[in-house]
């Protein structure tokens, strides 16, 4: 008996010694390649720049290594426009609506809002002959710009271009008096062209002295490249799990920036080089494991920061066989696990398969917090749209959120090793399973985004879904810290204005403007608070 005891306490021993010594090895390769991916020299990997392609080529290299065949998914995107733009008139910008072209002398005249409405009986052209002349707009409408508008269909300046155009109008140049209504982007990387140059007054209609107007415009796209690395174990099976992870950051913080200073590589270690060596990981274990039910496609993603432009481009290609994909599973920003191990999980509404699940592999050394919703801000969505159940993993936002203090020391490497072994048992669960049934979320509606010159400064919580909107996490020195807004602060009311979820609160940033001095009210801790907030 004493025998058989030593026996089972040596491979509890044995087994224990095997799992740790697992585990440092996993460690120490995720931080060999985490910090390789956020080291300065790759200059925060930006889409379509050399820092891009060295993080291509070393993720390669490793993927090589583990033995997976790799192939290259090429995708191009506008990187910028590049304008050339002089003018008899001064305080003024081309549009995104405009066209490329060369003006000389035509008459400025002015046709109101621009508006041609029949069933309303309203029509700003009445009794005006604009053939060979440049129109002056007001971007507002005859009962102003909101929801209720009557010429809520007449609102767009891309139309409104297009029907001056039409009645012989050579070019556009729009005001506004109307704080709620559009003021065109001064830059911008793709163009909606009306066939004019179409302008904009950065000013008032009355400082507009000259009579006629003369212009030179060039306007030309500039594009790029970007990389999806395609990584493949083929077990010859029928169907195949796809797991996916964008590489690639925001440079050096042009695009997409919450830092306020000098301009810095933003390295992106948590977001997204934690996914990306995660998803190194995940390839060595299923390359050596006796999981061979299903063929397995990892995905290092790019693109993915300026809009999903890599995994909308591979979803959309031939390279998908969506038919045969039996799910998607992506790692956005998993290296930041708090003291609370909360990790969020949405898309769990994209199969009846998830929810059952999650409740079969709870653990303690994770807390849940999930999310119905197949839709958000990262690739996963591209794949949900083609009706793949996915889901996607993330530790939560925080203060580094783009910003070049993202760095390899703030993550959390056995935070990191705990949520990879729980999406590991979760691929592994299903491996003896059916291919899984995919559902439609209860996303709410996606709307058009509000167009706003004011912000927060704050990083909302995505997976919140009671009244308000919660605060993950603020951008110090913003308006929302200057206010003395604090995390987890709820806000119900901005101004006037109640800001009942996400869409509320998005749409209540639009009503106002720099300067403006307005109360937010907020719950904190249950008990509901004033601030004084200037934008």
């Amino acid at each position: 008996m004493q025998k058989i005891l030593l026996v089972s306490v040596f491979f509890v021993f044995l087994a224990c010694t095997e799992s740790n010594t697992t585990q440092k090895q996993t460690i120490k390769e995720l931080k060999k390649d985490i910090h390789y991916l956020s080291d300065d020299k790759l200059e925060g990997r930006e889409a379509g720049t050399e820092g891009e392609k060295k993080a291509l080529n070393y993720l390669t290299k490793r993927f090589k290594s583990l033995g997976l065949t790799t192939t290259i998914d090429q995708f191009a995107f506008n990187k910028n426009a590049e304008i050339i733009f002089t003018s008899n008139v001064a305080n003024m910008f081309p549009t995104q609506y405009s066209s490329s072209g060369n003006i000389d002398s035509a008459e400025i005249i002015d046709v109101g809002f621009g508006i041609e409405a029949k069933e309303l009986r309203y029509n700003d052209y009445n009794d005006i002959n604009v053939k060979n002349k440049a129109v002056v707009i007001n971007t507002s409408s005859p009962d102003g710009i909101h929801p209720h508008s009557k010429y809520l269909n007449y609102h767009d300046l891309k139309l409104r271009a297009e029907n001056a155009k039409k009645k012989g109008a050579v070019a556009v140049i729009y005001y506004t008096t109307d704080r709620h209504a559009e003021i065109p982007a001064r830059k911008f990387k793709s163009i909606k062209s009306a066939g004019i140059p179409v302008l904009f007054l950065n000013d008032t209609k009355e400082n507009l002295q000259a009579k006629s107007l003369s212009l030179s415009l060039t306007i030309k796209i500039n594009t790029a490249t970007g990389h999806n690395l395609i990584a493949e174990i083929d077990n010859n099976q029928e169907n195949t799990i796809i797991i996916g992870a964008h590489y690639d950051h925001i440079g050096w913080g042009e695009e997409g920036s919450l830092y306020v200073g000098e301009r810095e590589i933003h390295n992106g270690a948590d977001d997204n080089a934690s996914g990306t060596a995660a998803l190194l990981q995940l390839a060595k274990f299923y390359k050596k494991s006796d999981y061979k039910n299903y063929n397995y496609r990892f995905i290092a993603f790019s693109g993915e920061e300026k809009g999903l432009l890599g995994s909308n481009s591979y979803a959309n290609s031939s390279l998908l066989e969506s038919k045969k994909i039996n799910y998607m599973i992506n790692m956005d920003m998993i290296g930041r696990l708090d003291d609370n191990k909360n990790l969020h999980i949405s898309g769990t509404g994209s199969s009846p398969r998830w929810e059952p699940l999650m409740e079969e592999i709870k653990t303690d050394s994770i807390n849940i917090k999930s999310s119905e919703g197949g839709l958000g801000a990262s690739d996963h969505t591209s794949f949900y749209l083609k009706d793949i159940p996915v889901l996607h993993f993330f530790t939560g936002a925080h203060g580094d959120y783009h910003k070049p203090t993202d760095d390899y020391e703030k993550i959390n490497f056995k935070g990191l090793y705990t949520v990879l072994l729980f999406i590991q048992s979760i691929i592994n669960n299903l491996d003896d399973e059916e291919k899984i049934l995919f559902s439609k979320s209860p996303n709410k509606t996606i709307q058009t985004p509000q167009r706003f010159s004011v912000t927060l400064g704050v990083i909302p919580d995505y997976l919140y879904s009671k009244e308000g909107m919660r605060i993950d996490a603020i951008i110090d020195g913003r308006t929302a810290d200057i206010a003395g807004m604090q995390n987890k602060d709820i806000v119900v009311q901005l101004g006037h204005i109640k800001t009942t979820d996400m869409n509320a609160y998005m749409k209540a940033l639009s009503y106002f403007k720099k300067g403006d001095k307005i109360i937010a009210h907020v719950l904190r801790n249950g008990e509901k608070i004033e601030l004084e907030v200037t934008f």
